[in-house]
């Protein structure tokens, strides 16, 4: 969630800055925070697909979907409104247009994430009735060729100099990218959880984690010092460290969570609930942040707009009708 709203507090810096000391930092802050909307699809595979509930097609258009569509089309509109007035331009045409038009596009970009997501929810029965009946070496071999195809190679393709990169440019009507990072991540992140012996300790976790952020920034800092490099590394794609680091994340917190204490776990169980809604309102508090400092301070950007948006979630949770509607 944090990464999140670190991720687009930090968008505007990075476009509009040279390379300054700010813009270095916006820009180490991006590799540290890429594997937010991996970590969000991994966990949404990890709870859906364990839930026996997912078998049902009926809970799915009773209860699941309904929960995350309408507080996404409610907030589509809120924040469209919003956006408008912050612009003293409201036109209730270009706002009715837009929502007539967003199976086509969403009314802000960082609402893409919804898209897939909502797919991942209307498969999930089907999904749901293959991870229950597959063999876990042929879900492990399904993983590995979503990485191969959906990252390995188009790291090649783009890190190797030509000719040998455009060998590896595969003919569209014959790529496996069709595999989906997204639907990738999002059984990797039921893989993961079915993990019962933990691989590493978590200070090893740690340590492997810092290991791969310092070649991700390296990297990173290579691509732009020396525009001839071109090595994907940060983003949601095709960065090949991104699943990798994102993968020890989520193992480490889960081993986290399995050695919290009751009281812990209590705190951890009261505040994630309000993530969906931090997500779908932070544009808002990010555009808010914005009139009262600079982008180039993208981190005062992301404090106003992370308290902003924890604080109003927090108080629409509170009341039962508006709860269902907008958290």
């Amino acid at each position: 969630m944090l990464g999140v709203v670190m991720n687009h507090a930090t968008a505007n810096a990075l476009a509009k800055m040279p390379t300054t000391e700010n813009w270095n930092l916006a820009s180490l802050m991006i590799c540290i925070v890429t594997p937010a909307v991996p970590l969000f699809f991994m966990l949404s595979g990890a709870t859906i697909l364990n839930s026996y509930k997912t078998a049902s097609v009926g809970y799915l258009f009773k209860h699941r979907l309904i929960r995350v569509v309408v507080p996404f089309i409610l907030w589509s509109l809120i924040t469209m409104i919003f956006f408008q007035l912050m612009d003293s331009k409201l036109d209730w045409n270009v706002v009715g247009k837009s929502m007539r038009m967003i199976i086509h596009k969403p009314t802000l970009e960082a609402y893409w994430f919804m898209y897939p997501l909502i797919g991942f929810y209307l498969l999930s029965p089907i999904l749901k009735s293959m991870i229950d009946h597959i063999d876990l070496k042929i879900l492990d071999y399904a993983i590995i060729l979503w990485l191969v195809t959906n990252f390995l190679i188009p790291t090649l393709s783009h890190a190797l100099p030509n000719p040998y990169g455009r060998m590896l440019d595969v003919y569209e009507m014959g790529s496996l990218m069709f595999l989906s990072k997204s639907l990738g991540y999002f059984l990797l992140g039921y893989r993961l959880s079915l993990v019962k012996k933990d691989p590493i300790t978590p200070l090893n976790n740690v340590l492997f984690s810092f290991f791969i952020l310092v070649i991700m920034i390296f990297i990173n800092y290579l691509n732009y010092e020396y525009k001839n490099i071109d090595i994907p590394i940060i983003g949601y794609a095709p960065a090949i460290l991104t699943p990798i680091l994102a993968s020890f994340n989520f193992l480490f917190f889960k081993q986290i969570g399995g050695t919290a204490s009751h009281k812990e776990s209590r705190i951890l169980a009261y505040i994630a609930p309000l993530a969906y809604g931090v997500y779908l309102v932070h544009g808002i508090g990010i555009r808010i942040a914005q009139e009262f400092v600079h982008d180039s301070d993208f981190i005062s950007v992301f404090g106003i707009a992370t308290i902003f948006s924890l604080v109003l979630i927090w108080f629409l949770s509170r009341i039962p009708l508006i709860n269902k509607l907008l958290t």
